[in-house]
């Protein structure tokens, strides 16, 4: 098909702008790395990266919502991979942010699949990397950024390949498909895909093209699928099928009501990058004008550029990770605006000065995110860690621990939380404190927020021995009698608040013990006495160098959506 020659906002020699463009990109995808290797873990990432240790056992029932399991078993890697809580967080983060540039490199095959030059498809990929929400969150340990991968997958191969070859859509299909068992949220992926395809043959009039584009694209969704359900089922799949269906149900009919509404995440989001989005809205939206001229690889793609970001960011729950599903397919359009205002120098000048200006700062603005690091998260997880046995239980209703057991993986949500007050003894919280209580306690302020069901369990069994660290056990004060309900049977005995062995007496009934005490669960009124010094009652261990004195941290988790 012979292009009409268009003037090039980019100029005639290439070379030297290649060069520099990938020198911007090895910068910016270092920095990439520098921010999921630092930046502050969001609630999400704890759990859906920790879920992989359930995978194979219990793995339909204890998870909730009921989730596609691709993403879990994607993050069991990073499990086999890490010999402690720490590194299966980091090589998580290390994993993903790999799966973002094998992301960022597709992208570049779409551009060129689309007619871009090399400059030019640099260029979009240098632009996509500006974006904060893009390198902010594509390595966070959750299922979007593999979802997004096989996304993208799938329409490099409907544009690189013939859209009306049916191999080529049964690929895209399976890609497709393979997003969907990433987290089920990619049926937006699959809608826009599949309303591409059909709107370029309906606008050719090949009607019975686009049924057949239709079918070979639901039929290779389906392969992926059906697979899945058999290998997590065996011979009963359809309660694996039922999963998937209407697993992710009770989620999407809640919304983000709970939370106040979440519709000014958009807002942040638009008003980071001002500038890249004007660009791109107005890329996709010159491009729509020009609708019935483009080819047809620019037309399906332009309809699923559309398709997502609309569906994107009118979501209910427009979580700050969620439009990195639409930015790539949005920053294919971004140069459109340079290709209009290239007949006038002056127009096409202020462009250049805008956008790259708005790139400049993007670097600041990464900057500025670093100081938002996980020094403090980390350092409880190490000491969490270090305090529980590998078959012993914590809980925290975030799952912070990747690689220890909890009683229950009740996530303390918004929802959850109003859930639990309003069923008070009769919620699943105040079950696990009253029948399986763990054996530590981490503390946040999703922990604060259920005081008033659980806090009466956990006043009198349970001591602070670190900031944000709860502990079966109790503090005693010299010559002073106290109230345990010891929560776990077993061996206890007394510690300084250092964690050093001391050799105390304890008086309980009016007889002196000589720790360590075999205490059976339940209520024990108990008095320290020929002790230098107040003391921790804790179970039988070594915690040297592992007990802290001090106050929780209460921002352990501020500005993770930010």
């Amino acid at each position: 098909m012979q292009v009409e020659e268009k003037a090039d906002p980019f100029g005639r020699d290439h070379r030297k702008i290649v060069f520099a463009l990938g020198l911007l990109i090895a910068a910016k995808v270092i920095v990439l790395f520098v921010l999921a290797w630092n930046s502050r873990f969001v609630m999400d990432e704890f759990a859906q990266l920790g879920w992989a240790k359930y995978l194979g056992h219990g793995l339909f029932e204890t998870i909730w919502p009921a989730k596609a399991a691709g993403a879990t078993a994607f993050y069991k890697l990073a499990h086999l991979s890490g010999w402690d809580a720490q590194s299966i967080l980091l090589i998580g983060r290390m994993q993903t942010a790999l799966l973002g540039c094998g992301t960022l490199a597709m992208i570049y095959g779409c551009a060129r699949a689309l007619g871009e030059s090399r400059v030019r498809a640099l260029a979009i990929v240098f632009i996509l990397l500006c974006f904060s929400n893009f390198i902010e969150r594509i390595f966070r340990t959750i299922a979007e950024p593999l979802a997004l991968f096989f996304a993208v997958a799938a329409l490099l191969v409907v544009l690189r390949g013939q859209a009306d070859k049916p191999r080529t859509i049964l690929a895209a299909g399976i890609l497709s498909g393979l997003a969907f068992l990433a987290t089920q949220k990619s049926l937006y992926f699959n809608l826009a895909l599949g309303l591409g395809l059909l709107a370029d043959a309906a606008l050719a009039r090949h009607y019975l093209a686009g049924i057949r584009r239709g079918v070979w694209l639901v039929l290779g969704w389906i392969m992926p699928i059906i697979v899945y359900c058999f290998i997590f089922g065996g011979t009963n799949p359809l309660p694996i099928a039922q999963s998937l269906v209407f697993g992710p149900v009770e989620v999407a009919t809640l919304g983000g009501g709970e939370y106040g509404g979440l519709r000014h995440f958009v807002l942040q989001t638009l008003l980071r990058n001002p500038v890249l989005y004007a660009f791109c809205f107005a890329g996709m939206a010159l491009s729509l004008l020009q609708f019935a001229k483009l080819d047809e690889r620019r037309r399906i793609a332009l309809v699923f550029t559309w398709v997502i970001t609309l569906l994107v960011f009118t979501h209910d729950q427009p979580w700050p990770y969620v439009f990195i599903m639409a930015l790539p397919f949005m920053a294919l359009w971004s140069l459109v605006l340079l290709d209009h205002l290239a007949a006038n120098p002056q127009h096409l000048r202020l462009a250049w000065v805008a956008l790259l200006t708005s790139m400049a700062i993007s670097f600041v603005s990464n900057l500025n995110y670093l100081r938002i690091g996980n020094a403090n998260q980390l350092e409880l997880v190490r000491r969490a860690e270090a305090l529980l046995g590998p078959d012993e239980v914590y809980f925290d209703g975030i799952g912070m621990l990747p690689n220890r057991r909890e009683p229950s993986t009740l996530w303390i949500d918004q929802h959850y939380r109003f859930k639990t007050i309003r069923e008070g003894k009769n919620s699943e919280a105040y079950r696990i404190f009253a029948n399986s209580p763990p054996k530590l306690i981490i503390w946040s302020y999703r922990m604060n927020n259920i005081a008033s069901v659980v806090g009466g369990l956990i006043q009198n069994s349970y001591v602070r021995i670190a900031p944000n660290i709860r502990m079966a056990g109790r503090r005693l004060d010299r010559d002073e009698p106290a109230r345990f309900d010891v929560p776990l049977a077993g061996r206890y005995r007394l510690y300084s608040a250092a964690g050093a062995e001391l050799q105390c007496r304890i008086e309980s009934g009016g007889t002196l013990l000589e720790p360590p005490l075999a205490l059976a669960a339940g209520a024990k009124t108990l008095t320290l006495r020929s002790c230098p010094a107040d003391a921790l009652l804790l179970p039988e261990g070594s915690y040297a160098g592992l007990l802290k004195a001090g106050g929780d941290n209460d921002q352990l988790f501020d500005d993770v959506y930010k």
